[in-house]
């Protein structure tokens, strides 16, 4: 089977899943590490389209699908009664992409209901949720780095 030229093909090179509110559930990534947090950015990405979908919904146009970054980047926005989903691709913008990203949010909520009906904050409850999206959109899920350790300061070091 021949290869798609590079400009037709499609990379997800991220996933970030947040709660209605725009806390922070899940971010999967094909990059290893960055000097940003997912956690900002999902944040970010849940204002900007609670923002646009508040302003163009009073223009009678309804909710926003998806944004283009930059020249080849677009981020598929998914939105749900308890969750938003945002995939960021690189390629051509994607109409059966949005459209996963949309039932997949849908599926999501059916899915996790119990978990998310009764989710208090523990992320070791909303593991499942990372794993199935790892699956889903074939990213790995890879191990939170954690931070250097401190260096304990001597008593003499103020």
């Amino acid at each position: 089977m021949a290869e798609l030229p590079h400009l037709f093909r499609r990379t997800v090179e991220h996933v970030y899943l947040t709660d209605v509110g725009g806390t922070p559930l899940v971010h999967l990534s094909r990059r290893v590490g960055s000097d940003k947090d997912p956690d900002l950015i999902a944040s970010m990405f849940s204002a900007v389209q609670n923002f646009m979908d508040d302003s163009f919904h009073s223009l009678g146009i309804g909710s926003v699908r998806s944004i283009e970054l930059g020249d080849r980047h677009q981020v598929a926005f998914g939105r749900g009664h308890r969750l938003l989903l945002y995939v960021v691709y690189a390629g051509r913008e994607s109409n059966r992409l949005e459209k996963r990203v949309i039932d997949q949010v849908r599926d999501l909520e059916t899915r996790f209901a119990s978990v998310l009906e009764e989710w208090d904050g523990d992320m070791d409850r909303v593991k499942g949720i990372g794993d199935y999206l790892a699956r889903e959109w074939e990213i790995p899920v890879r191990p939170v780095e954690s931070p250097p350790p401190l260096r304990e300061l001597s008593p003499d070091v103020k």
